[in-house]
């Protein structure tokens, strides 16, 4: 594994010099063999590390993932509301040319109510209502039969 990752290390570093591979399999060998060149590089500068600085770097590694999280929602949410922005605003201009069209006033559902009946001036005449007068002939006369032993 080890002459695999040298080779591949002296394969990076003649190929800084020479053009890159015309093929796509020896671009993506190329790239492969620098990122193992590089974790091997990696991982022989962290076991010269002490364990304290070991455990800070897994921190700091640990809150970089977090931000990048972070900000991918922030992005998704940042085009959501763009979206809804769009969205609204295309319903404020179809609200608006309608009412435009129909007068200005807001659109409302009719209701459902029946129309008043108003009676004709010959029914009105059919039944009179009784004067006042009567009504109170009716209870003094109620109150003479009253009297009357």
């Amino acid at each position: 594994m080890l002459t695999l990752v040298l080779a591949a290390g002296m394969a990076a570093g003649m190929s800084l010099h020479h053009a890159p591979p015309a093929t796509v399999d020896g671009r993506v060998s190329l790239l492969e063999a620098k990122q193992m060149l590089d974790s091997q590089q990696i991982w022989a500068l962290r076991s010269e590390l002490p364990s304290d600085v070991l455990r800070m770097l897994d921190d700091v590694q640990l809150h970089v993932q977090h931000d990048q999280e972070q900000d991918d929602k922030v992005r998704e949410l940042t085009s959501t509301v763009q979206q809804l922005e769009q969205r609204l605003a295309a319903i404020e201009t179809l609200l608006r040319d309608s009412t435009l069209g129909e007068g200005g006033g807001i659109p409302v559902a009719p209701m459902q109510v029946a129309p008043l009946e108003l009676p004709t001036k010959k029914q009105a005449r059919k039944k009179p209502l009784k004067p006042q007068s009567s009504r109170r002939t009716r209870a003094a006369k109620s109150a003479r039969v009253a009297e009357v032993p």
